[in-house]
């Protein structure tokens, strides 16, 4: 779980570095590539190995088994949140592309207004790839990551199916605030004291 928890992390800052043109290039478009696939099996590997879990259907369960579930579903909230950002930040640049395009060979003028631009990967008279083929590229590679974002969602669902019963009966708020003491102890203090509010 440590390592899908690292991973996610090294994900998230390659993300970020989409479409910044002092470091953007194929190399790190095939090592966000590559380092998605591997999330995606170990997030698999972790949900199979929670699943063979048998954990107590009520009452209390043991913090450990609880703290498992709860890293798994935060880890794959933010992971699928960082596939999410890809797509956009891709889908902008892909814009970005069309839009040059769609205009003349660039004069003087388009230059200086090129400057201005937020840098996104503008160095392609250098590179061997064509922009239509480029174009492409990009649109593969949302398409594949909007597959995974699918696949790690339902991941997801089926993981919040297999958590113990105490957990699914938990909202998101009180999922953070968990502790190994039984959460009926917690309401009755609750209602005790509104009992004594409202007899004085």
């Amino acid at each position: 779980m440590q390592k899908f928890n690292t991973l996610v992390a090294l994900y998230r800052e390659l993300v970020i570095s989409i479409g910044e043109i002092t470091v953007d290039c194929p190399s790190l478009r095939a090592e966000i590539q590559k380092t998605r696939t591997k999330g995606c099996e170990m997030a698999r590997a972790a949900h199979h190995s929670l699943s063979l879990i048998s954990g107590p259907e009520d009452g209390e369960i043991h913090p450990e088994i609880c703290r498992l579930f709860i890293q798994l579903q935060c880890c794959l909230e933010m992971y699928i949140t960082e596939m999410l950002k890809s797509v956009c930040l891709l889908g902008s640049l892909q814009l970005h592309r069309k839009g040059k395009d769609s205009c003349g060979p660039p004069g003087i003028d388009s230059k200086a207004e090129e400057s201005s631009d937020i840098p996104i990967l503008e160095d392609t008279s250098s590179s061997p790839i064509d922009c239509p083929q480029l174009c492409w590229l990009v649109a593969s590679d949302i398409e594949n990551i909007e597959r995974d974002m699918r696949e790690m969602k339902n991941l997801l669902s089926k993981l919040r199916e297999t958590m113990p019963l105490p957990l699914k009966n938990q909202d998101d708020s009180s999922l953070l605030n968990l502790t190994p003491y039984p959460l009926v102890r917690q309401r009755k203090r609750r209602f005790f004291g509104l009992c004594c509010l409202v007899t004085s």
